[in-house]
């Protein structure tokens, strides 16, 4: 099965634009064209978060739109510019309705995909509350021996970029690490929320961020608070599990239209 994860797409309303001239409803409409032409095509779309800028219906329906058109089965979870009712709203089943949290399972053949919801509304910063971790004990606990593909917007690791790490996982990483840890079915974590490529590691499982499918933020290592736009070439993150293992790489995306 091949995962095409498509992440940080922050679609506006008509007419506005992400910082100074961003226009992430281009960008997110050459991306669906990139993506539906893509050879191989991909089996599942994975979407990890932050689909809105400001969470609101006209946003979700744009993308909505723009993901049925590609005929590829999809799932989205929220991120930190989400908002939780009207993501779950205007996406139904593909994002999730569990009471209180859009975690959600996906049961394929040989393999079983989880979405975890980070979201805390109104802030930039992430959490996983001990509500979703007793569901997710019991959705690990139920698994019948397939490979586990997490995926969640906010990284459960600090990437070394304060800006981001100031408004990481604050909450319910050590409870997602004591459930993932030592499992020898998880086959890997996929995350967002940075947009920029990173790969590290997390309760002993790799995981992997993917680049924005809109637009990049500067590699600055040394300034806190600055999320500076650059202008760097789009890639889409391609993913497949083989031999119960994560192996995910980078293929060329759509050129920016702003």
């Amino acid at each position: 099965m091949l995962i095409a994860q498509l992440t940080d797409f922050h679609v506006t309303v008509a007419g506005a634009r992400v910082g100074a001239d961003v226009d992430t409803r281009a960008n997110f409409a050459a991306l669906a064209a990139h993506v539906g032409a893509l050879v191989p095509r991909p089996d599942l779309l994975l979407v990890s978060g932050d689909l809105a800028e400001a969470g609101v219906e006209e946003e979700y329906a744009f993308v909505l739109a723009g993901l049925r058109g590609l005929g590829i089965p999809f799932a989205a979870v929220p991120g930190n510019h989400d908002r939780r009712a009207p993501l779950r709203a205007a996406f139904g089943p593909h994002a999730g309705q569990e009471p209180g949290h859009g975690g959600l399972v996906l049961d394929l053949p040989g393999l079983r995909v989880i979405g975890l919801d980070t979201l805390v509304e109104g802030q930039g910063h992430g959490a996983i509350d001990p509500p979703q971790l007793t569901w997710l004990e019991g959705v690990l606990a139920g698994n019948d021996g397939r490979p586990v593909l997490v995926f969640m917007h906010h990284p459960p690791f600090a990437t070394g970029i304060p800006a981001f790490d100031a408004i990481g996982l604050r909450a319910g990483r050590d409870g997602l690490a004591t459930l993932l840890r030592g499992r020898a079915d998880i086959a890997g974590l996929l995350c967002g929320h940075v947009h920029r490529v990173m790969a590290g590691s997390f309760a002993g499982h790799r995981t992997f961020i993917a680049p924005s499918a809109s637009h990049q933020f500067a590699l600055d290592l040394d300034t806190p608070g600055s999320f500076r736009v650059v202008r760097e070439a789009s890639q889409i993150a391609l993913h497949r599990v083989v031999d119960g293992a994560l192996v995910s790489c980078l293929v060329a995306g759509p050129a920016a239209a702003g």
